[in-house]
This record gives structure tokens, sequence and C-alpha cells, in this order.
């Protein structure tokens, strides 16, 4: 199992952390981009284009992760890394629950419960990598989701 506690009570970053594994998600402060600092190397998350469904997890220059939305009115990507393929998808269409399959990937990212940021990552997650980028995905989507029902 992998936890993922908020930085602080109204912070969108997360620690996230395995028995062997140790990383960390950033937010900027303005669009849709960040940072994942896995193991203690920093990766960039770069949104390819302001109207882009589009991201991609780089290291060095290098493209190491992509994602791609479907579209704008359903809560799956599709992500690719160098030689595998996998689907994040809603569980439900009322949940905040995210189910993450494929080459070898059956988790689900999860709230721990209704009223908090804290959540975990279970199931067989082979890629420590891939599971963050995909948590950091998810955040995005409950942050946009927190974002347009506080209007």
């Amino acid at each position: 199992m992998i936890q993922c506690t908020p930085q602080g009570i109204c912070s969108w970053n997360y620690r996230i952390s395995s028995a062997s594994n140790r990383a960390e998600a950033e937010f900027y402060w303005a669009g849709e981009q960040g940072q994942l600092t896995i193991d203690g190397v920093r990766h960039q998350v770069c949104k390819q284009g302001w109207w882009s469904g589009r991201w991609t997890l780089e290291a060095d220059s290098e493209v190491l992760v992509e994602a791609t939305k479907r579209s704008a009115l359903s809560r799956t990507i599709d992500i690719q890394s160098e030689t595998r393929a996998y689907v994040l998808e809603a569980s439900s269409m009322f949940s905040r629950q995210m189910a993450i399959r494929g080459s070898g990937f059956d988790g689900v990212i999860a709230p721990v419960h209704s009223f908090t940021r804290r959540a975990t990552i279970t199931g067989t997650l082979p890629d420590f990598k891939v599971a963050c980028f995909a948590f950091w995905l998810t955040v995005l989507l409950w942050r946009r989701q927190q974002n347009n029902s506080s209007g």
C-alpha cells in the first residue's frame, strides 16, 4: 500500500510513501503543471498546451511517461510509458476513487474517507513512478472538481 498525505491542511501538494519508495507531488500555483520528486530524482509534469488534455512526465528533458485525457467530459486518462500502456479512470460517476489498469497494474487510488485529502494507492503496482504520476493526475482532477464546485 502507498500512503499519500497532503503537506498541509489546505495544500494540494503531497508526500507519497511506500515501504521502499518516497516521493513528493507538487502543483505549481498557476496552470496545470508541477513536479514529482521520486526517490530524490526531480521529474517535471508538463502540460502540452493551454487547452490540451495531454501531460508528460519528464526528467533531464526526456519524456518518460505521457498521459492523454480522452475527452473534456470524462475522467478517463490514457497513460503511455516507454513500453507499456495504462488506463486511469473513475471507479464510478459519483466517487473520487480512481482505478489504474494495464500492463501488470490493477490498482485503486482512493481518499481515506469522504472528508479528507489523505489517500491510499492499493493493488498490484509494479512501477512506483507510474503510480505517482497517476496519483498526480488524480489530484489534478480532484482539484478541478473542487474549483468548479466552489463557485
